[in-house]
Formats: structure tokens, C-alpha cells, sequence
């Protein structure tokens, strides 16, 4: 079975946050394909499940009143895209 992970990246950011706390190192690096296979591997439904493709799904920043927290944003974004723990950046907008 071939699995597609879709991960919000609001929700990961900010849970992450409250359980590790803004001062620990190293949290925001997550590897999100590896996360979700772990996941999938304790599921007993989907024996032989892989992960096909991880999609990180978040709105932008406004730079116009947060420029550090786009610039922070924008260097988060290049990185999990040249990690290969993600597939796809998927944008959209905070309503």
C-alpha cells in the first residue's frame, strides 16, 4: 500500500513548540517522511504500507507586518524542500 502524507504545517509548527519549547535546538528539523513511516508501520491495517509522498501544507507569512517571521518562514521552506523529507510545499492562505 502506498500512502500519501499530508502535514499542516500550522498545527506541527505550533504543537511542536508548546511540548519542546522555543528555546530547544534542533526541534524545527523534524524528517516528516520518516515520522510518518514510523506511524504507518504501527498501523496493523496497513502491513507493507510505504510513503509515496509528504506534502507540507501552510499559508505564508505577511511580510509586510512580520518580516523577520517570513524571512524565518522562507528559510524553513528551502530547507525542508532540499532535505527531501518533504515532496511538496503546498501553499495557501490563512483565512
Amino acid at each position: 500500500m502506498r500512502v500519501g502524507v499530508y502535514v499542516d504545517g500550522f498545527n506541527l509548527y505550533y504543537g511542536a513548540r508548546g511540548v519542546m519549547g522555543r528555546g530547544t535546538a534542533g526541534w524545527r528539523w523534524l524528517d516528516m517522511r520518516s515520522l510518518a513511516g514510523n506511524l504507518a508501520a504501527r498501523r496493523q491495517n496497513w502491513v507493507g504500507a510505504s510513503i509515496d509522498r509528504v506534502v507540507y501544507c501552510t499559508a505564508l507569512i505577511d511580510g509586510s507586518s512580520n518580516h523577520d517571521g517570513r524571512r524565518d518562514q522562507d528559510v524553513y521552506l528551502r530547507a525542508i524542500q532540499r532535505s527531501g523529507n518533504v515532496d511538496l510545499v503546498e501553499l495557501g492562505h490563512y483565512v
